[in-house]
């Protein structure tokens, strides 16, 4: 344990000496550092001169400043980590409760049972150490909070400012993210052939790890997402991933092509892939499972081709909305998430974002939803 620095603030001239004598061991162990001011305004200089002083043993009756003046003025200054204890022979309970009310840790009264002293002495060292490991762990605590806030809005910095206007497709997004960072991505481009192509991620665990990650992904979709089937595009992203050794950090990805009727996607580790069939007013749940991005090579991932009409809708959707979890622990589950979409795939692709978040924030009753909740929507016109 460090050294603990103690002013002791009196007029009595024998009380330096004494102090010294009584404290000799712990001041010769080096625990305890005395100094020593005799009155209150010299006591201020002292602490204004000498940021390490922790402790203030004070007389009461003193010259220029009292001791309960002293007292007031070191509240003042507003330092947890500075306490103070009055060592007077003006014990009644008034100057007590005057002196506890001032901010005074303990009370010691004259003459002095150095072994009475000794033990506050240590009750207050004792707590200035617990105060002094609470307020590291709350500034550790804030240093990391902003590191996730400034990771979370990178995260978000990561998604396109604007959806892509394409004539014949109404197209809506919502992302609601944890508390803490989390890795789900979306992403659009088109192409110079006029191939819309739509990336869903979710990395997995939180925080910065999985927005590196989700940065990661980005950049490949940015560089690879035109030119490349597929296929293809998977097999560069896996490449990639190995490549940077993110240990048991992986993707779950879908990547989506569609141009004009046409619909081409593979899934890796996310959801089923649902489409709403309006001629049939049913909706089509394609579930071409594959493993995350990254957790193997060489994954025989799967194509997977698609017809579209007017009035069909996409939809695509992180895990965090079928594995929400209500007041008793149920999870929404996969069946609800069909039913919430059929209620309402009629409608516009806003409308049936905003049917969805209205079935999140019902099963949630207010709580955090603990993970990243994604939905894409693409509505053919």
């Amino acid at each position: 344990m460090p050294v603990s620095k103690i002013l002791v603030v009196d007029d009595e001239p024998d009380l330096q000496s004494l102090i010294k004598q009584k404290f000799r061991k712990e001041i010769k162990d080096n625990n305890y550092d005395f100094t020593f001011a005799g009155n209150g305004v010299q006591a201020l200089q002292k602490i204004e001169e000498d940021s390490l002083i922790e402790l203030v043993l004070a007389d009461i009756n003193m010259p220029e400043m009292d001791g309960l003046t002293l007292l007031a003025k070191i509240k003042e200054l507003n330092n947890p980590l500075l306490h103070s204890v009055i060592v007077s022979a003006y014990g009644d309970i008034k100057n007590i409760r005057t002196a506890m009310n001032g901010g005074a840790f303990d009370f010691v009264v004259k003459p002095i049972d150095f072994t009475d002293l000794k033990i506050t002495i240590e009750k207050a060292i004792n707590n200035l150490e617990t105060l002094k490991r609470a307020l590291q762990a709350r500034d550790k605590l804030v240093v990391v909070q902003n590191e996730l806030e400034e990771a979370r809005q990178l995260q978000l910095s990561m998604l396109p400012a604007n959806l892509p206007s394409i004539p014949n497709l109404d197209i809506a997004v919502h992302m609601q993210t944890a508390t803490e960072v989390g890795g789900d991505y979306y992403d659009f481009r088109v192409s110079s052939d006029g191939t819309l192509n739509i990336a869903l991620g979710d990395a997995t665990g939180h925080g910065l790890q999985a927005g590196t990650l989700v940065t990661i992904m980005k950049g490949i979709f940015t560089l690879e997402a035109e030119c490349n089937d597929v296929l293809p595009f998977f097999q560069k992203s896996v490449k990639a991933i190995k490549e940077i050794k993110l240990g048991r950090l992986m993707m779950a990805f879908a990547l989506l092509k569609l141009k004009d009727s046409q619909l081409s996607f593979a899934n890796a580790g996310v959801p089923p892939v649902y489409i709403f069939r309006k001629s049939k007013n049913e909706v089509e749940e394609i579930d071409n499972k594959g493993m995350p991005l990254g957790a193997v090579n060489d994954f025989p991932y799967k194509e997977t081709k698609a017809e579209l009409n007017t009035g069909d809708v996409i939809l695509l959707l992180s895990d965090g909305f079928p594995e929400l979890h209500n007041k008793n622990n149920e999870a929404f589950g996969y069946k609800r998430v069909i039913e919430s979409f059929k209620e309402t795939a009629d409608q516009s692709a806003e409308k049936i974002i905003g049917h969805l978040k209205n079935k999140v924030n019902e099963w949630i009753d207010g709580n955090d939803p603990g993970d990243d909740v994604t939905f894409v929507v693409i509505k053919i016109k």
